[in-house]
């Protein structure tokens, strides 16, 4: 594979994405550039450091599946919404991507981290919690762009692996590439040492320090021409700590059940695909061999008439008429049990093996749009699922894609990013037989739950 990951989370921090950061953040954009210029590396270091550890590629990989199912780089308003007011509405699990992403840095870089962000914070001239702010995004971002990586290119935990030695030289230029106070910081750690630029930091306190500094110089000077010394100076038990950390916080307010077969324990690190909730049951309807899609029997057509005055004609058991009943109804509330409240789209359909939207799925989609207009506090939760067809890997990015892009059209009509998350769960939890067209047909679904009221 020939992508540099260093490019690829450089350009997603470019352009509209550094313009709503900075609308969020309430910092320049020049700052805000100038800030991720130092995080990126920063972000990049961290993970590659702890795939050079025993287990550590199997659990990025783990990690990255995770985070790209999740819908991460489609939802960057909803990693924003726990530092902006504007996204007030946005729910706190997605925030919290925010909280988990600096503290698994804070967890690698220790008693170094506060010096790492006063250090980019001046260099930037941005604001301390903006820093913070940003080292939280990086991360989740870099991981959902290494798992839409193994996706794309259908690798295992084998390739995965050589995937990101092969992006060593690239981190380690551009970590040598920071400035000098976090060059330092890094150097005492182990891994800036093998980055082109630390021998100038070190020799400046040569001088600093005499005959002391110089023999401090040679040593990180040795270890930095011996690439088979490096990996025994990374992070080890300090990152192994961080990325535990990091993956029990995904776990501990999931949207779904935790899986009935695995244990997580404070000794043990498990990486984890996301664990879809049961699904609903699936309304009755025929299978469309033309067009291969499940057609569900919604009901006699009846008007809906919405708190705001809009009146939406659909049928009586449509996916539309159960989300305004149950948000209409007060005595209906938000099960603590994350496993119930699933409904099933009924009229949002894709193109064969892509996550486009056919032009009959727009009409369900806005009356999506329209009922959450006039239920202002309401928020949702899109689970994409696939049949079980093809590589476990392509479905479970096909169906975060196809969740991702049915929350994009509702977003598209007026509704606030931060009111909507999506995360893909691959072939699991089929409601119907894959043995059959017609099983795989309604198996291949977008499932919606509402998260508040």
């Amino acid at each position: 594979m020939s992508q540099n990951l260093l490019e690829l989370v450089q350009n997603y921090f470019g352009g509209a994405t550094v313009r709503q950061a900075s609308t969020a953040l309430g910092e320049s954009e020049s700052s805000i550039g100038t800030a991720l210029r130092s995080i990126v590396p920063l972000a990049l270091g961290g993970l590659f450091a702890r795939s050079q550890q025993p287990g550590g590629t199997a659990e990025l990989f783990g990690l990255a599946n995770q985070a790209h199912s999740n819908g991460i780089l489609n939802n960057l308003g909803s990693l924003l919404g726990g530092t902006s007011s504007v996204h007030t509405t946005a729910p706190a699990t997605d925030g919290g991507l925010l909280n988990r992403g600096a503290e698994l840095l804070r967890a690698i870089l220790g008693t170094h981290y506060t010096a790492a962000v006063e250090g980019v914070s001046q260099q930037a001239g941005v604001r301390e919690s903006t820093t913070n702010s940003l080292l939280g995004m990086a991360v989740p971002v870099a991981l959902g762009l290494l798992g839409k990586q193994a996706a794309e290119n259908n690798l295992d935990a084998n390739s995965f692996g050589s995937y990101l030695s092969s992006q060593r030289s690239s981190i380690m230029g551009a970590l040598g590439g920071l400035p000098g106070s976090l060059g330092t910081m890094l150097s005492g750690l182990g891994l800036g040492s093998v980055a082109a630029g630390i021998g100038n930091t070190a020799s400046a306190a040569a001088n600093t320090f005499g005959n002391a500094g110089r023999s401090a110089v040679r040593d990180v000077e040795s270890v930095a021409s011996s690439p088979s010394r490096w990996p025994l100076l990374l992070l080890a038990l300090a990152v192994l700590a961080g990325l535990f950390y990091f993956m029990r916080s995904c776990n501990k307010t999931p949207e779904t059940a935790e899986p009935a077969t695995t244990t997580t324990t404070d000794t043990t690190m498990t990486a984890t695909t996301p664990t879809p909730a049961p699904a609903p049951t699936a309304p009755t309807g025929r299978y469309d061999e033309a067009s291969g899609n499940y057609i569900y029997d919604t009901g006699a057509n009846t008007d809906v008439k919405l708190p705001d005055g809009t009146v939406l004609n659909v049928g009586s058991n449509s996916f539309e008429s159960r989300l305004f009943n149950f948000l209409n109804d007060n005595s209906q509330t938000v099960s603590d049990d994350k496993t119930q409240g699933w409904m099933s789209l009924d009229r949002v359909y894709f193109n064969t093996g892509k996550s486009t939207l056919t032009s009959e799925s727009q009409a369900q989609l806005k009356n999506v749009a329209a009922i959450l207009k006039a239920f202002p506090n309401a928020t949702l939760k899109f689970g994409g699922y696939t049949d079980n067809k093809g590589k476990a890997a392509v479905n479970m990015s096909l169906s975060a894609d196809r969740a991702n892009a049915a929350r994009n059209a509702v977003v598209g009509n007026g509704i606030d990013g931060g009111r909507i998350t999506a995360e893909g769960y691959g072939d699991a939890h089929p409601i119907a037989s894959n043995d059959t067209p017609e099983g795989r047909a309604q198996n291949r679904r977008v499932d919606v739950r509402v998260t508040k009221k």
